[in-house]
């Protein structure tokens, strides 16, 4: 990775500071949402994993069904909440790595569901709410 600040660019106009950020974010608010999907009664069963060419960031187990999860996080004042983050291009990734998932992994719960965990953060970095969506995305 390269440190903050040397402003290498990549082909796609994004920094490589700028990307090594927004993963550090998504980790720290994948983490976030385990903890509060477990303390929620929902029991991880795996984190990144790949599905097809997507990659499912949380799978559990709740009420019977297999539940893959959408952590999204957002900065106070960013375009939109991270509820509002999911474009149709997205949706569609989605489902088909749900559906990759689970024809892949025939030892869990085939009746499944996708939920969402959104997780909004001030300036600082400092966590001002998190909503767990139950059913978010449906296919």
């Amino acid at each position: 990775m390269t440190p903050q600040g040397s402003g290498d660019n990549k082909p796609d106009g994004h920094s490589n500071a700028a990307e090594g950020h927004r993963r550090a974010l998504g980790a720290f608010a994948e983490r976030l949402a385990a903890g509060w999907l477990e303390r929620a009664g929902y029991r991880i069963v795996g984190r990144n994993v790949r599905a097809g060419p997507g990659e499912i960031d949380i799978v559990a187990l709740k009420d019977g069904q297999t539940v893959l999860v959408e952590v999204r996080a957002r900065r106070e004042g960013d375009l939109g909440s991270a509820l509002w983050s999911i474009t149709p291009a997205k949706r569609r990734h989605l489902l088909a790595a749900a559906e990759q998932f689970l024809a892949d992994h025939s030892d869990l719960p085939q009746e499944a569901r996708i939920d969402l965990v959104a997780v909004t953060l001030d300036r600082s970095g400092k966590v001002m709410d998190v909503q767990i969506v139950e059913n978010a995305i449906e296919g």
